[in-house]
């Protein structure tokens, strides 16, 4: 296993730190996250669902899995911990198992005691050290704690494999999913037809959807639209760009269009969400 980010995030509410933290986007190929927030009012957007956060709660997000986080008000700023990481060959088959079933599941939130905020906390000092002993250290914690959270059920998944195809090393994800998703980063700004897409992969459209959809758990359109909805997040908070100028940057049909799938995959509009991730850091009150 890699850490390969770990931060705490101390009352999460407007400027540039919540621009930066708190926007739609998604991590690689390999990369699983989870985040433990300790206080404040928000929710946490994920690829399908809208979830609450509140004190205690940690979810978990897989590879190439959007979200973003929410703050419900200045007045209940949002305090968390989050760690990147990735798996390697050696790591133990039966947790890797055990966290895809949960994402397979939807089953990614649980709710600990906050007593594991201490634990969290010698995790993020251990991981962010230059004594290659205390990394190693911190990548046992953190296998001890994804153990503790989401390794309890038992897996029913009978394989991993797609018959009559190859897989790759990253994440067991296949050979022609991730051509894909180079070419939808790609192709981003462009109004491309999955059909399309399909073809330059050497397949046929219905078996590319039957493909993609096992390995990313949604349809190449549904995972291509959210990867447009990254890109114009970041432009609405950090560009002067009208939504509409957005809207055709990512060729979209038009702005009434680009505003709905925006709003669905965000759980705001594109006004309200340039709105809440542009507030002043003055706005946050001083304890």
């Amino acid at each position: 296993m890699e850490i390969r980010d770990s931060v705490f995030v101390y009352r999460l509410a407007g400027g540039e730190q919540l621009s930066w933290h708190g926007r739609y986007h998604a991590h690689g190929f390999d990369e699983y996250e989870i985040h433990f927030f300790l206080e404040g009012e928000g929710s946490f957007q994920g690829n399908a669902s809208r979830k609450i956060i509140s004190g205690g709660k940690v979810f978990l997000t897989g590879p190439n899995e959007f979200h973003s986080i929410l703050p419900d008000a200045v007045s209940a700023p949002i305090t968390y911990f989050a760690v990147l990481f990735t798996f390697s060959p050696e790591d133990p088959a039966d947790l890797i198992l055990c966290l895809k079933n949960r994402l397979e599941q939807g089953k990614q939130m649980l709710s600990i005691d906050s007593k594991y905020r201490f634990q969290f906390e010698e995790l993020l000092q251990m991981s962010r050290s230059d004594d290659s002993a205390l990394k190693e250290s911190a990548v046992h914690l953190l296998i001890s704690l994804l153990y503790r959270f989401f390794g309890r059920q038992n897996s029913d998944v009978s394989g991993d494999s797609i018959p009559g195809g190859t897989r790759s090393g990253k994440e067991g994800y296949h050979v022609h999913t991730e051509k894909a998703l180079l070419l939808m980063q790609k192709y981003v700004r462009e109004n491309k037809k999955i059909s399309s897409i399909a073809r330059k992969i050497g397949l046929s459209e219905e078996h590319f959807i039957r493909l993609f959809r096992k390995d990313m758990r949604m349809t190449p359109h549904q995972y291509f639209l959210r990867l447009k909805i990254e890109g114009a997040s970041a432009l609405l908070m950090s560009s002067g760009k009208t939504i509409g100028e957005i809207s055709d940057y990512f060729g979209f049909e038009n702005q009434f269009h680009f505003s709905r799938i925006f709003k669905k995959c965000t759980g705001l509009s594109p006004i309200v969400y340039r709105r809440t991730y542009l507030q002043k850091a003055d706005l946050i009150p001083v304890m």
